[in-house]
């Protein structure tokens, strides 16, 4: 999970292109840190784990969710989803979809924005994966599809291989009639050579 580190630095980047272009000069900038406290930091430790810790570390931020229903652990939940497998990924964009829409970040403008670039993240791989399912079904049907072609030509060179060898046979009877006939006819007698009398 070590190359999950790198999302953190994408997602703050990202998140301060936005900022600097909405907020006024005056306001001061106010990262997902301050917006939620630890969340990036549990981001990091969820990287860091081996699945059996990792699962554990899920459900522990799962109860957390749980007692609190805030929008904070509801993101945090999110992100560390998003370094499991299939299942839990798209649990996580399941989760920051909700987030967005119900607009409980609303007054936090950083985690509002990292929920979406973590949103349109996952939804861009999801979009890859299921075309990359739809490659592969299509591969796995043609290469059934050369099978078949592959089987049909043996079997027709099969056919074609006991029609040459009938062939054969027939050339080899219709000969051996042609020749005891050919045995069979008499004889000419040769012209007489001999003088007269």
């Amino acid at each position: 999970m070590n190359k999950l580190l790198l999302l953190p630095a994408l997602l703050l980047a990202g998140c301060a292109s936005i900022q600097e272009s909405v907020s006024p000069a005056s306001s001061p900038v106010q990262g997902p840190a301050q917006d939620c406290p630890d969340l990036l930091a549990d981001y990091a430790t969820g990287a860091s784990m081996d699945r059996g810790g990792w699962e554990g570390f899920v459900k522990d931020l799962q109860q957390r969710h749980v007692l609190s229903r805030d929008g904070c652990d509801q993101l945090r939940l999110a992100l560390v989803y998003s370094q499991g497998r299939a299942a839990e990924r798209a649990q996580a964009l399941k989760l920051a979809e909700e987030l967005l829409e119900t607009g409980v970040l609303q007054e936090k403008v950083q985690a509002r924005q990292l929920a979406m670039l973590l949103r349109d993240r996952l939804w861009h791989e999801r979009k890859l994966r299921l075309r990359n399912l739809e490659l592969q079904h299509r591969l796995s049907r043609q290469k059934a599809r050369n099978k078949e072609l592959l089987m049909r030509l043996k079997d027709l060179d099969f056919r074609l291989q006991q029609l040459k060898q009938i062939e054969q046979n027939i050339n080899e009877k219709e000969q051996s009639f042609i020749a005891p006939a050919a045995d069979k006819l008499p004889a000419r007698s040769s012209p007489d050579t001999g003088g007269g009398r």
